[in-house]
């Protein structure tokens, strides 16, 4: 082996750093495989004695590969042996370069134990995500209100948060949010939006199904097949984590996060990474202090940088939100309605308590009116 280079990140990104040409690890070691099993059969079969066993040394030739390039996705395509055994694996084929995307840290101790540092073999790159800069809170503050409408106290709240993050040189924490408030009213969408402005992909997990003892693996980590959220963590393509109703993940779950909002740092079976510049978001649909504590408990609440409040839409905003979608949907549609429709729709704001509910009644109203004109022959 002359050189290994491991890549810690996306698989956007792993693609673009990976060669044009190479073998991938699910292939070799289904050759390898074939092989062992084929000389074992022809040992088998040929008569014990001296020029038997010169046969089968002349006809064992490892497998070969000049770049051998194991994804993120292989390591569960492969049996756990291979992954436990890697240096041994390694030992049964040639190969002159080794690329590997986020490989579980198995393997990467068993590299570090066969090529030392001073080999100077090993490369380790990590993907550089985008971050928060001045002109991009400029832009935050400029624009949230075209993007969230009715939340301009968070704005107030988040801005000196972010600013935060442009003046820190070293940061050796991430920044750790939890929006609250009622259902369709704008948390979801503030990580969306603050993903979409610095550049990248947010990456979001929803822990409403977090229920019960079988996701226990998923955040601790398990076999090597396994989803794990650590796996997951590492092919993001962003540094904004949206952990979308952490509320709703039992309790028992939450001291695998302790580590993660303390330190930036998250550690399974599996596999370690860190992410001290990133800005974890957390939500939840409870509006007091006081509910948040008595259901998450004060050792995960005091771990936030910072508790935002979202608060229910006025009025105002609610007929505001039904021009912007009313415009938006109309052109889907290419549909213009009159103003007896809207004044219609206005009217039934008050009844209506989220974003969600208007738009799902203004999707409601096109198309309806696009069935009776295809009926009527418009």
């Amino acid at each position: 082996m002359n050189k290994v280079k491991i890549y810690y990140g996306s698989k956007k990104w792993f693609e673009k750093n990976r060669p044009s040409t190479y073998r991938n690890l699910t292939e070799v070691v289904n050759e390898l495989d074939e092989q062992k099993r084929k000389n074992i059969m022809f040992i088998a079969n040929m008569p014990k004695n001296n020029e038997s066993n010169k046969m089968v040394e002349d006809i064992t030739k490892k497998p070969s590969a000049d770049i051998l390039v194991a994804d993120e996705g292989e390591y569960s395509g492969v049996q756990e042996h291979v992954i436990m055994n890697f240096a041994n694996f390694l030992g049964e084929i040639d190969v002159n370069t080794l690329i590997l995307q986020n490989p579980p840290k198995q393997i990467r101790n068993q590299l570090e134990i066969l090529y030392p540092k001073e080999k100077n073999i090993i490369k380790i790159e990590y993907e550089k995500y985008n971050h928060i800069t001045p002109r991009k809170l400029k832009e935050f503050n400029q624009l949230y209100d075209e993007h969230i409408v009715g939340q301009n106290v968070v704005k107030k709240e988040l801005l000196p948060l972010l600013y935060s993050r442009t003046i820190s040189a070293n940061r050796n924490k991430p920044l750790v949010l939890l929006f609250c408030g009622k259902p369709g009213i704008g948390k979801t969408e503030t990580a969306k939006y603050l993903a979409e402005l610095i550049g990248g992909k947010l990456f979001r997990q929803q822990f409403s199904m977090f229920q019960n003892n079988q996701f226990s693996n998923y955040l601790f980590g398990g076999n090597h097949h396994e989803k794990s959220f650590a796996k997951d963590l590492l092919g993001r393509e962003s540094d904004v984590i949206l952990l979308d109703e952490f509320d709703k993940a039992n309790p028992i779950f939450h001291s695998a996060f302790y580590q993660l909002f303390d330190d930036g740092i998250y550690e399974d079976t599996n596999y370690y990474l860190e992410l001290k510049n990133a800005i974890i978001i957390c939500t939840t649909n409870y509006t007091s202090r006081e509910e948040i504590i008595k259901n998450l408990g004060e050792a995960i609440f005091n771990r936030f940088n910072a508790v935002i409040y979202f608060e229910e839409l006025s009025i105002e905003s609610k007929v505001h939100i039904c021009d912007l979608v009313v415009e938006e949907i109309g052109k889907k549609y290419k549909i213009t309605v009159d103003s007896e429709i809207i004044e219609r729709l206005h009217a039934k704001m008050e009844l209506l308590e989220s974003v969600r509910e208007i738009r799902n009644l203004i999707e409601k109203v096109f198309a309806t009116i696009a069935f009776e004109n295809s009926l009527s022959g418009k």
